[in-house]
């Protein structure tokens, strides 16, 4: 299951061009550029330094030999990486299974949960992570440690299951691999980080409200533990995925120092690409889809415009949560720098539904969408940075709605601030504006993945 797309380099509302365009961790031709001879130069002045000046050959040679080690050891990792991250095809449909044996388990209640876990656990460094015992084991809660604190900001762009297994036994566990911005102090950090998940196969996963890391995963009580890691209601000590998703490790596999640039001129990639569709793909016969399509037109619209705008409150009842704050974190990127992204003419120029999926308590459609405008990024003097005010560029991209599949109740308690709020289409409190995370609402948008990653 791929959760989310990461957006480093964007431009617009779905970042295009910028999702794969942005430098390259190999390839390239072996041959006919001369560095193979340039190398063997190199080992042989190195030896000769040594063995003619070993004061200062040796001295030399060992940092050769560390900055090799370290290149190695990176190199390892990037490939590790992209071995897992080529799995993600495969993990879904066992992921899918687990309902044979949990009717509740939702994967976007799941992908509420990585993306909870995660960020609660980075903000906790340094502060109170054992608050988080019956979520993160001692190996994980060390990891962690070991690492420091003061994160003032997490931005999660990717969240992807690369691995899934263990449906035939009573424990079932899920590789999450994680790409991240970090703010720590006062630098950004690009980190990628794989955490091991576990659960028991056979218990029933919690409803939406209750599925974030803020509630006990056996009592369901506002989260608060006690010195021991047992929780303050309950009295239980949890160190395993007897009552929920259990993070058994956490490995760090990159983390550079790496600011959000919003100047890149890099060409689209994959639009011309033939539409992947789900393997016997059908709309339901009463499906509305004019209805549908509508509706999908016009929250593009109105996030391009809150977009070019910069004012992205406007939008928080058409996206998940998740969504929301990764967009956010971008405006405020582009406010910080002076700048604002714009795509005049911008025009939608056809909806493609390619995939249709539903659990017990959401519904989901993700469709290609085709559209096109005049794309630049602009200073605060109207000056273009990036980008053209005349070229066209037309573009696709995949994106998934949601919506709630039954309606769990007319009148809910808002988790922010208390209030008995009607929840209707829009999903946010009307006394506070905080999102909500049950009673009905529209289709919104959960998902953005581009051509190239699609699958």
């Amino acid at each position: 299951m791929m959760i989310g797309p990461w957006l480093f380099l964007l431009l617009r509302v779905g970042g295009g061009e910028s999702y794969s365009g942005g430098g390259s961790d190999g390839g390239g031709s072996g041959g006919g550029d001369g560095s193979g001879e340039l190398i063997y130069l190199f080992f042989r002045f190195l030896f000769w330094l040594t063995t003619e000046y070993p004061a200062i050959g040796i001295p030399v040679d060992i940092i050769v030999i560390i900055i090799v080690i370290k290149w190695w050891r990176k190199k390892q990792a990037s490939q590790t990486l992209r071995v897992s991250t080529s799995t993600v095809a495969q993990a879904a449909p066992r992921l899918d299974a687990l309902r044979r044996f949990d009717p509740n388990f939702s994967e976007i209640t799941f992908s509420d949960f990585c993306y909870s876990v995660y960020a609660l656990a980075h903000y906790a460094r340094g502060k109170d992570l054992q608050r988080y015992a019956p979520y993160l084991s001692d190996a994980a809660r060390a990891a962690l440690q070991q690492r420091g604190g003061d994160v003032r900001a997490v931005v999660i762009g990717a969240c992807n299951v690369v691995a899934f297994s263990g449906v035939d036994n009573p424990t079932v566990t899920a590789t999450v691999m994680y790409e991240s911005n970090l703010t720590e102090g006062g630098e950004s950090w690009y980190v990628r980080e794989q955490w091991l998940l576990e659960r028991r196969r056979d218990i029933l996963s919690p409803p939406p409200e209750k599925a974030k890391a803020d509630h006990c995963p056996r009592c369901g009580a506002a989260l608060q533990t006690r010195t021991d890691g047992s929780c303050d209601y309950c009295g239980v000590k949890i160190d395993s995925g007897a009552f929920h998703w259990y993070v058994r490790t956490i490995t760090l596999y990159t983390k550079e120092t790496r600011g959000p640039l919003l100047t890149s001129n890099v060409p689209e990639r994959g639009t011309d690409r033939a539409t992947v569709y789900q393997p016997h793909f059908a709309l339901p016969p009463d499906f509305n889809r004019e209805a549908f399509e509508s509706r999908v037109r016009a929250i593009a619209k109105e996030l391009q415009d809150a977009w070019t705008a910069r004012d992205w409150e406007r939008v928080r009842p058409l996206e998940t949560e998740n969504l929301f704050q990764m967009h956010r974190y971008w405006i405020d990127a582009y406010r910080r720098q002076n700048l604002r992204n714009v795509v005049d003419d911008f025009t939608i120029t056809r909806v493609e539904p390619v995939k249709i999926a539903e659990d017990a308590f959401y519904e989901a459609i993700t469709v290609r969408i085709f559209a096109q405008g005049r794309d630049s990024t602009i200073d605060d003097d109207g000056k273009v940075v990036a980008g053209s005010k005349t070229d066209l560029r037309r573009w696709s991209e995949y994106w998934t709605f949601v919506r709630t599949k039954i309606t769990v109740a007319s009148t809910v308690t808002c988790p922010n601030c208390g209030a008995s709020v009607h929840a209707g289409a829009t999903g946010v409190c009307s006394y506070c504006g905080g999102k909500l995370t049950v009673g009905h609402f529209d289709w919104i948008l959960s998902r953005i993945e581009q051509d190239e990653a699609y699958g």
